[in-house]
């Protein structure tokens, strides 16, 4: 599978209308990040994410913000990150349809990790799911399938029901096609976003349709501050978007660092993302089942009824030291465990937190299947091989 980054990082929100006139999601207590830090922050959770074929970096910055001397810092922290696979970086996003069909040229596989924002995060404490879904994709789906790879809450919630607007109590249509396998959820529709899972004959499809002329920017997907979009483009040659074969994870991948508050799931739920102190010269300490805070820590502690996000009581994580992301592991000098713990206890406390996020929105609810419930359960205990749901 090939890593497709491509991004514009500048120091102003984008799509600052969907969050309010401030254009910024509300990260609660947790401290604030210039973009370009959050972006090695992302870019080093995705280097030990996958075995990529290829990696592509069109990390575009603004000059107003950043200086040579970033450009500089940012190649070199790519090339250390990503030393063990063959990288394209260019200084410059696409936004033409010239050169996304040059960036065509460049796929040497037929799986694309495309992501079009510079904040999503890989959580899981290991890729082995991740190889899993996407040797499903590849094998078992059509042309044009697609893993829906982050906002994890609202993915699975509404896998059956579709999308309900803010408004509305209730679903327009259910989705097509809903199926809950072994270790996924499937439907059959249209996803346009930039931060999927889809195929080479996708992305064949979005981005040789038509001749646009140069004036059409497309720097995502799915549009961004008033700019074209491929459901646009596919309206403006009167053709229908591909119909997809949608794949959704049973167990958190990525998370966007801000959260979903613009999805109504506050920081008490599903909390926006901070960067470990000592995260960047690999120092960082871990506090394991405490019940007070220790600042300069991550502090881990699924009993703790609240996140730090949201309430100075609250912990940062409420997973165990099993499900410590992949990425933070060699980064690590220094883990704290409470001696009287009962780590039994701290398994269910943190299976139930995921539950909460998944069932936190009670016009979904009915839309999700008990089964799916019981595989959620099975996916997250895979961490903890000694225990299962009886």
């Amino acid at each position: 599978m090939v890593l497709l980054f491509n991004t514009y990082i500048t120091g102003t929100p984008a799509n600052a209308h969907i969050v309010g006139k401030s254009g910024g999601l509300d990260r609660g207590n947790l401290s604030s990040w210039d973009k370009l830090t959050v972006t090695k922050y992302s870019l080093a959770s995705l280097a030990v994410a996958y075995p990529w074929s290829k990696v592509i970096l069109n990390i575009e910055l603004d000059p107003e913000y950043y200086s040579d001397k970033d450009r500089i810092e940012l190649k070199n922290f790519i090339n250390e990150e990503f030393s063990s696979f063959e990288i394209i970086h260019s200084p410059v996003r696409n936004i033409y349809q010239k050169q996304w069909k040059e960036t065509y040229e460049d796929l040497n596989n037929d799986l694309i990790f495309y992501l079009g924002n510079h904040d999503h995060i890989f959580l899981d404490s290991s890729n082995s799911y991740l190889k899993e879904l996407v040797e499903i994709s590849r094998t078992q789906y059509n042309n044009f399938s697609t893993i829906l790879i982050s906002h994890y809450p609202e993915s699975i919630r509404w896998a059956q029901s579709g999308y309900i607007q803010e408004n509305e109590t209730q679903p327009r249509t259910l989705n097509k096609n809903y199926k809950l396998k072994n270790n996924h959820l499937t439907y059959t529709g249209v996803c346009i976003d930039s931060m999927d899972i889809i195929t080479k004959d996708l992305y064949y499809k979005w981005f040789f349709t038509g001749e646009w002329g140069e004036e059409t920017k497309i720097p995502r997907t799915e549009g961004i501050d008033g700019s074209a979009s491929i459901d646009k483009i596919f309206t403006h040659y009167n053709k229908d978007l591909p119909q997809q074969d949608i794949i959704i994870p049973l167990k958190e991948q990525f998370r966007h660092f801000d959260g979903y508050m613009h999805q109504k799931i506050p920081n008490s739920i599903c909390p926006s993302l901070d960067i470990p102190s000592g995260f960047f010269n690999s120092k960082i300490k871990i506090r394991y089942g405490y019940d007070d805070y220790k600042e300069g820590w991550v502090n881990i502690n699924p009993k703790n009824p609240n996140y730090y996000a949201d309430n100075l009581n609250g912990t940062d994580y409420k997973i165990t030291l099993d499900d410590i992301p992949l990425f933070w592991k060699e980064r690590i000098i220094k883990i704290d465990t409470n001696p009287d713990i009962n780590e039994e206890e701290m398994i269910q406390y943190k299976l139930q937190s995921i539950l909460h996020m998944i069932y936190f929105d009670p016009r979904y609810n009915p839309y999700i299947e008990e089964p799916v419930h019981d595989k959620v359960i099975k996916a997250y205990l895979q961490t903890h091989k000694q225990y299962k749901l009886i």
